[in-house]
Protein backbone atom coordinates (compact mmCIF):
# COMPACT_ATOMS: atom_id res chain seq x y z
CA UNK A 1 0.00 0.00 0.00
CA UNK A 2 1.48 3.36 -1.10
CA UNK A 3 1.92 6.33 1.14
CA UNK A 4 -0.37 9.29 0.71
CA UNK A 5 1.08 12.76 0.73
CA UNK A 6 -0.89 15.17 2.85
CA UNK A 7 -0.57 18.75 1.75
CA UNK A 8 -0.73 21.21 4.61
CA UNK A 9 -3.30 23.92 3.95
CA UNK A 10 -1.88 27.41 4.35
CA UNK A 11 -4.20 30.19 5.53
CA UNK A 12 -4.32 32.83 2.78
CA UNK A 13 -5.76 36.33 3.15
CA UNK A 14 -5.49 39.56 1.23
CA UNK A 15 -5.58 43.08 2.66
CA UNK A 16 -4.80 46.49 1.30
CA UNK A 17 -1.09 47.22 1.08
CA UNK A 18 0.40 49.27 3.95
CA UNK A 19 3.56 51.35 4.21
CA UNK A 20 4.94 48.72 6.59
CA UNK A 21 4.90 46.21 3.68
CA UNK A 22 7.67 48.02 1.77
CA UNK A 23 10.50 45.83 3.12
CA UNK A 24 8.68 42.60 2.22
CA UNK A 25 7.95 43.92 -1.30
CA UNK A 26 11.60 44.90 -1.65
CA UNK A 27 12.71 41.43 -0.59
CA UNK A 28 10.57 39.37 -2.97
CA UNK A 29 10.84 41.81 -5.90
CA UNK A 30 14.65 41.74 -5.65
CA UNK A 31 14.67 37.96 -6.18
CA UNK A 32 15.99 37.15 -9.68
CA UNK A 33 13.73 34.06 -9.84
CA UNK A 34 10.68 36.30 -9.41
CA UNK A 35 12.00 38.76 -12.00
CA UNK A 36 12.39 35.98 -14.59
CA UNK A 37 8.66 35.21 -14.36
CA UNK A 38 7.40 38.82 -14.32
CA UNK A 39 8.17 42.23 -15.76
CA UNK A 40 9.82 43.38 -12.52
CA UNK A 41 13.10 45.14 -13.44
CA UNK A 42 16.40 43.68 -12.30
CA UNK A 43 18.31 44.82 -10.50
CA UNK A 44 15.32 46.01 -8.51
CA UNK A 45 15.80 49.64 -7.41
CA UNK A 46 17.04 50.09 -3.85
CA UNK A 47 13.89 52.00 -2.86
CA UNK A 48 11.59 50.06 -5.20
CA UNK A 49 9.49 48.49 -2.45
CA UNK A 50 8.81 51.84 -0.84
CA UNK A 51 7.97 53.46 -4.19
CA UNK A 52 5.64 50.58 -5.14
CA UNK A 53 3.77 50.70 -1.82
CA UNK A 54 3.44 54.50 -1.95
CA UNK A 55 1.97 54.20 -5.48
CA UNK A 56 -0.42 51.48 -4.30
CA UNK A 57 -1.64 53.38 -1.25
CA UNK A 58 -2.25 56.50 -3.35
CA UNK A 59 -4.07 54.48 -6.04
CA UNK A 60 -6.50 52.83 -3.65
CA UNK A 61 -7.14 56.12 -1.85
CA UNK A 62 -8.27 57.45 -5.23
CA UNK A 63 -10.04 54.15 -6.08
CA UNK A 64 -7.99 53.88 -9.30
CA UNK A 65 -6.42 50.56 -8.36
CA UNK A 66 -6.33 48.22 -5.37
CA UNK A 67 -3.00 46.76 -4.27
CA UNK A 68 -3.50 43.87 -1.88
CA UNK A 69 -0.85 42.24 0.26
CA UNK A 70 -0.95 38.45 0.00
CA UNK A 71 -0.69 37.19 3.56
CA UNK A 72 0.00 33.50 4.22
CA UNK A 73 0.03 32.24 7.79
CA UNK A 74 0.46 35.83 8.97
CA UNK A 75 3.39 36.78 6.70
CA UNK A 76 3.18 39.25 3.81
CA UNK A 77 4.61 37.27 0.88
CA UNK A 78 3.36 38.96 -2.28
CA UNK A 79 0.95 41.32 -3.97
CA UNK A 80 -2.19 40.95 -6.06
CA UNK A 81 -3.32 44.12 -7.81
CA UNK A 82 -6.61 45.12 -9.35
CA UNK A 83 -5.48 47.87 -11.69
CA UNK A 84 -6.80 49.79 -14.68
CA UNK A 85 -10.12 49.99 -12.83
CA UNK A 86 -12.73 51.43 -15.19
CA UNK A 87 -16.03 51.98 -13.37
CA UNK A 88 -17.82 53.02 -16.56
CA UNK A 89 -16.82 49.88 -18.50
CA UNK A 90 -16.93 47.83 -15.27
CA UNK A 91 -13.55 46.28 -16.00
CA UNK A 92 -10.20 45.88 -14.28
CA UNK A 93 -6.87 44.14 -14.72
CA UNK A 94 -5.42 41.59 -12.29
CA UNK A 95 -1.65 41.29 -11.75
CA UNK A 96 0.20 39.42 -9.04
CA UNK A 97 3.59 38.36 -7.74
CA UNK A 98 4.68 36.17 -4.86
CA UNK A 99 7.96 35.28 -3.13
CA UNK A 100 9.60 32.30 -4.84
CA UNK A 101 9.81 30.44 -1.51
CA UNK A 102 6.00 30.15 -1.65
CA UNK A 103 5.63 28.96 -5.24
CA UNK A 104 3.77 25.72 -5.89
CA UNK A 105 1.63 25.83 -2.74
CA UNK A 106 -1.64 27.10 -4.26
CA UNK A 107 -1.31 30.41 -2.42
CA UNK A 108 -1.36 32.60 -5.52
CA UNK A 109 -4.42 30.79 -6.89
CA UNK A 110 -6.31 31.48 -3.66
CA UNK A 111 -5.14 35.10 -3.45
CA UNK A 112 -6.27 35.78 -7.03
CA UNK A 113 -9.65 34.19 -6.21
CA UNK A 114 -10.03 36.57 -3.25
CA UNK A 115 -9.11 39.58 -5.40
CA UNK A 116 -11.59 38.52 -8.10
CA UNK A 117 -14.30 38.22 -5.46
CA UNK A 118 -13.51 41.79 -4.40
CA UNK A 119 -13.58 42.99 -8.02
CA UNK A 120 -16.94 41.41 -8.80
CA UNK A 121 -18.75 41.72 -5.45
CA UNK A 122 -17.34 44.95 -3.97
CA UNK A 123 -16.40 46.98 -7.04
CA UNK A 124 -19.14 45.73 -9.37
CA UNK A 125 -16.74 44.78 -12.15
CA UNK A 126 -18.07 42.58 -14.95
CA UNK A 127 -14.78 41.79 -16.68
CA UNK A 128 -11.32 41.28 -15.25
CA UNK A 129 -8.41 40.68 -17.60
CA UNK A 130 -4.87 39.55 -17.01
CA UNK A 131 -1.80 38.37 -18.86
CA UNK A 132 1.33 36.42 -18.08
CA UNK A 133 4.62 35.77 -19.79
CA UNK A 134 4.80 32.68 -22.01
CA UNK A 135 7.84 31.56 -20.01
CA UNK A 136 5.64 31.42 -16.88
CA UNK A 137 3.22 28.47 -17.32
CA UNK A 138 2.54 28.35 -13.56
CA UNK A 139 0.99 31.81 -13.79
CA UNK A 140 -1.18 30.68 -16.70
CA UNK A 141 -2.41 27.81 -14.51
CA UNK A 142 -3.29 30.26 -11.71
CA UNK A 143 -5.46 32.17 -14.17
CA UNK A 144 -7.05 29.04 -15.64
CA UNK A 145 -7.91 27.73 -12.17
CA UNK A 146 -9.67 31.04 -11.53
CA UNK A 147 -11.83 30.77 -14.63
CA UNK A 148 -9.90 33.00 -17.01
CA UNK A 149 -10.25 32.22 -20.71
CA UNK A 150 -7.93 33.28 -23.50
CA UNK A 151 -9.35 35.85 -25.90
CA UNK A 152 -7.25 37.69 -28.49
CA UNK A 153 -4.06 36.66 -26.72
CA UNK A 154 -5.24 37.93 -23.33
CA UNK A 155 -6.96 36.16 -20.45
CA UNK A 156 -10.38 37.31 -19.30
CA UNK A 157 -12.69 36.38 -16.45
CA UNK A 158 -16.31 37.55 -16.47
Amino acid sequence: MGQRLIREQVEVKIRLLRFSDAAAVQCYASDERVARTTTIPQPYPENGGETFVRKGVRAHRNREAFYFAIVADGDMIGVVELGAVDYEKRSARCDYGIASSHWGKGITTRAVALALNYAFCELGMEIVHSACLKRNPASARVLEKNGFQEMDGFLYNS
